[in-house]
């Protein structure tokens, strides 16, 4: 299983052992890993996550395609959308499951394994059909499939007990004798008959088709039928081999039945998306509008009592008003902020190729008046040419610059240093400081809404700034982690997968 959750892993386990399996299983969670254990385990399922920090359930199914076709994958996980799911199963996957669904596993893993245990069948059975008549007779009664072979006349002159079984009879004595015509249904059997002239006439095998054969009963059975020439009691006949497939086709109207409603679902969810988009337009609308008049009242009325009655009032009710103005200036900047947050999950991405250090430059250009009779000193590593939606990544250096030089103003030099590395699949940024940092056992706090690990009396902020920045990270498709230590500074790294599409063009 490729999963990095050990709880999701338990809980997967767990539900496979209530489904009756008997199995060995392992847990990895990076793409090594992975590579390494489908040489090892040799594993007779996988079960894979969608998203990981490290490595991506699609990445995971190409990697198995191309080492273990033949082995059976399935998605199992909480993050994978109706569009996600479609796309899932044409790129090849053979089921998937959602985590708040695992009692659906169980019976999915048994029809990926029977569809496993099939193509090892069938192979088998192409072998068998190529096999000499000294060996044809002990390997066809081994076959789970109907092995039979027909004269050039259409009759029947041998059939497995497989055979005997898919066509209802009670022993081969039943079959024997009889022309092929009569276990074909009337709807195959004009393209039977004309592949098996074809084959007798040149001597070719005829490949896998899907077929209706009829039982004794008159019953209608769906099979997939192959035939090769074979010289049977020295003479000239015709082997075939018919796979029941009445299951695979039930399941596989299932399936379509489960994508027709997947699309219908997508449609509905894309409707109601719109919808709550242009509902939360007019409410970013409402509150910039409703909220900001009373704070512009506020701060009218209180400029208007400190210019005409500053001589009537004692210092206590003076301080008293500028408490009020200043609250009212901090609302408004917690309006702006919260209007900005709202407006980066709806902004679209305008994704271009760009020299990310031109950003960064651009970025310190902007932030210089906050600079201002300090000493800073800068470090700026050469950056690469990044795949992002520049505006957007513009706001996340600026909140994370300015945050440095924020908690950096208590030193006489603040050193910030703004570097990158990459991992192979993505390019990874980071941002350090020498300012006061925090306890690490609360970093899993900083990029949550209205998260300050600082007192407002010390460092001025509204707690925004850090979730807009994982916010934009996100939908990119990147990471955001911090490292630090009390009184020894600060490191907030952020990733960008490495894509190479665009041409590049300057940065704004």
């Amino acid at each position: 299983m490729v999963e990095d959750e050990a709880h999701d892993a338990a809980l997967v386990e767990h539900a496979l052992k209530d489904g009756g399996f008997d199995f060995t299983f392992k847990r990895v969670d990076t793409e090594d890993a992975f590579l390494k254990e489908i040489q090892a385990f040799h594993p007779s399922v996988i079960l894979s996550d969608h998203g990981l920090p490290a490595f991506d359930g699609f990445a995971a199914l190409a990697i198995a395609q191309s080492k273990v076709p033949d082995v059976p994958f399935i998605f199992v996980t909480g993050s994978l959308g109706e569009e996600m799911a479609i796309n899932a199963l044409k790129t090849g996957a053979t089921d998937f499951v959602l985590k708040h669904h695992l009692a659906t596993l169980p019976p999915a893993v048994h029809r990926a394994l029977r569809q496993a245990d099939f193509r090892v069948q069938r192979r088998q059975a192409e072998e068998a059909l190529q096999s000499s008549e000294e060996k044809y007779r002990s390997l066809v009664e081994l076959s789970p499939d109907a092995l039979f072979v027909v004269q050039s006349d259409e009759r029947i002159i041998f059939i497995n007990s497989a055979g005997v079984k898919l066509l209802g009879a009670a022993a081969p004595e039943n079959l024997i004798g009889k022309s092929v015509r009569e276990i074909i249904h009337p709807s195959s059997w004009k393209s039977v008959q004309q592949r098996l002239a074809q084959m007798f006439h040149e001597g070719k095998p005829t490949p896998f088709r899907e077929r209706k054969m009829l039982r004794l009963d008159g019953t209608t059975v769906d099979v997939e039928v192959a035939a090769a020439p074979l010289t049977f009691h020295g003479k000239p006949a015709a082997q075939a081999i018919a796979h029941d497939i009445t299951e695979r086709k039930r399941s596989e109207e299932e399936i379509r039945r489960l994508n027709v409603d997947l699309e219908r679902r997508v449609c509905e969810r894309t409707t109601e998306l719109e919808t709550a988009n242009k509902e939360l337009e007019a409410f970013s609308y409402s509150v910039s509008h409703d909220l900001r008049a009373p704070l512009r009242h506020i701060e009218g009325f209180v400029e208007i009592l400190v210019a005409n009655k500053t001589s009537g009032l004692d210092e206590e009710s003076a301080q008293h008003l500028e408490t009020i103005a200043e609250a009212s200036k901090k609302m408004g900047r917690l309006i702006d902020d919260l209007l900005t947050f709202s407006r980066t999950a709806r902004a679209e991405l305008n994704k271009l190729r760009f020299p990310f250090g031109d950003l960064v430059r651009a970025s310190i250009r902007d932030l210089q008046h906050e600079t201002v009779h300090r000493r800073v000193e800068w470090s700026v590593c050469e950056m690469p040419d990044v795949n992002a939606d520049p505006a957007l990544l513009r706001q996340v250096m600026l909140n994370l610059i300015s945050n440095a030089l924020k908690y950096t103003r208590t030193r006489k030099v603040a050193r910030i240093e703004i570097g990158n590395a990459s991992n192979g699949h993505e390019n990874i940024f980071f941002i350090a400081d020498n300012g006061v940092g925090f306890d690490p056992k609360y970093a899993h706090k900083l990029f949550g809404v209205f998260q300050r690990l600082h007192r407002a009396a010390d460092f001025e902020g509204t707690g925004i700034g850090l979730a807009n920045v994982r916010r934009i990270i996100n939908r990119h498709g990147g990471r955001t982690w911090a490292e630090a230590e009390l009184d020894k500074g600060a490191k907030f790294y952020f990733s960008l997968p490495r894509e190479c599409r665009e041409k590049p063009v300057p940065a704004s």
